[in-house]
């Protein structure tokens, strides 16, 4: 081989967290006396607390979720383009042990029936219930959770600190190691993934049910993760990173997955509602019936044309995935348009469990399925606590080692990838 095809590793990097100065701990203030705030709302209004938690939380879940998926389909299927940018996503996907922290509220809400409202209706008080109590009774529903987190948390330990190890020992046998885990781990991903969202937002009305919802959770985490990786690595190439690693190939890969990922979102989201409408059976179609009434009909609307028309027409052409500012802006709105889908997902079901609670029977009719935006800001509180404090502890994570596997054996590949 002539000199010519010969190229030297790319030089290591770490990140200097102290260039950020304060930086990091404003974002670890300003998240604690967030989320210490949003807890006010818990003393004053329990319920109202739950959901916007949850919301928050659930936000969060599937980007952490999303960067553990893309990182077990890279060793699965011994890609190399992505090992420039796989310790971005291990990193992510490293911050489930403060997701299990974060979950204490939620299953204290849960415990005490403040969340879920099947929790604590009684054994023959509604029998479309006891038909589902062989999966959705406590005993199981706390074994499901703990699940949960051991895979989520184990899985992406044991990916990122063989990682970390084969920097410096590059044993090949490492890589074979992560390979044959993430074999098992997608599976174990695609249950825990699957379960996790039906456990925490589809059973929020335990008499409605879409064999879809898994899928549809996943599309939005994967997508949203890819936003995510596409806006730290351009943020890390500004401040002077990566710049031997990444290149504008990568961008192209990273921008044909993320529309890919939208027209996958638009296709299951299409798919589950045209399968009830062409049914139209009461039970089924009502969850829907609920987001288009009254002020959340706009808002459904909003969703179709933020979340799926304007990303795709925006990312539709070659260079909007090449261009550094364009593609940053679509991941932008698609992160926004996830935090939104979820709000859409979880709000209305506050507002009904309001409207039953005071009473009201014809609450579809009279004016309680409204966006309450004022309420609205309220919620974003913990959505704003907690996102502040994963940044911290992401920052927190980065200088610890190398920001990209240096000694992978598939690095030249990456680094020398054309599309």
């Amino acid at each position: 081989m002539s000199d010519d095809h010969v190229i030297s590793r790319p030089t290591e990097e770490r990140f200097n967290l102290t260039k950020l100065g304060l930086i990091p701990f404003g974002f670890l203030i300003a998240g604690s006396v967030l989320t210490l705030g949003s807890f006010i709302l818990w003393a004053f209004d329990v319920v109202h607390f739950a959901y916007a938690w949850l919301w928050a939380y659930m936000f969060l879940f599937t980007i952490a979720s999303g960067s553990l998926f893309w990182t077990l389909i890279h060793h699965a299927v011994d890609a190399n383009w992505s090992t420039a940018v796989r310790r971005i996503l291990e990193n992510v996907a490293a911050l489930f042990p403060f997701l299990a922290i974060a979950f204490i509220p939620l299953a204290i809400t849960i415990y005490n029936g403040d969340l879920l409202k099947w929790w604590k209706v009684e054994e023959g008080a509604d029998v479309v219930l006891d038909a589902k109590r062989w999966y959705l009774n406590h005993g199981f529903f706390w074994l499901r959770a703990v699940l949960y987190f051991v895979f989520f948390i184990g899985c992406g330990f044991f990916l990122r600190k063989w990682s970390i190890a084969q920097d410096q020992s590059g044993d090949v046998e490492l890589s074979l190691k992560m390979r044959r885990l993430a074999y098992g781990g997608l599976c174990g991903f695609a249950l825990a993934i699957t379960f996790s969202a039906v456990d925490w937002v589809m059973a929020l009305n335990e008499h409605w049910f879409s064999t879809m919802w898994g899928v549809y959770i996943f599309a939005g985490s994967a997508g949203t993760s890819m936003a995510l990786l596409i806006l730290i690595t351009q943020g890390l190439k500004s401040a002077g990173y990566l710049k031997e690693v990444v290149t504008e190939e990568h961008f192209h890969i990273m921008g044909k997955l993320l529309f890919a990922f939208t027209v996958f979102w638009a296709y299951i989201s299409f798919s589950q509602y045209m399968l009830y409408y062409y049914a139209n059976i009461p039970e089924e179609t009502i969850w829907f019936h609920h987001r288009n009434t009254g002020s959340w009909y706009y808002a459904t609307l909003f969703l179709v044309f933020g979340r799926f028309v304007l990303p795709f027409l925006w990312l539709l052409t070659q260079p909007a995935k090449k261009s550094p500012l364009r593609i940053c802006v679509a991941s932008g709105w698609i992160i926004l348009m996830h935090l939104y889908d979820l709000y859409w997902m979880i709000m209305p079901e506050y507002q009904i469990r309001q409207a039953k609670a005071a009473g009201v029977k014809d609450y579809i009719y009279e004016g309680y399925l409204n966006v309450d935006f004022a309420a609205l800001l309220l919620e974003l509180i913990p959505v704003l606590g907690l996102v502040l404090l994963a940044i911290f502890f992401y920052l927190r994570k980065m200088p610890g080692q190398c920001l990209f596997p240096i000694r992978d054996p598939r690095l030249y590949e990456s680094v020398t990838l054309k599309n």
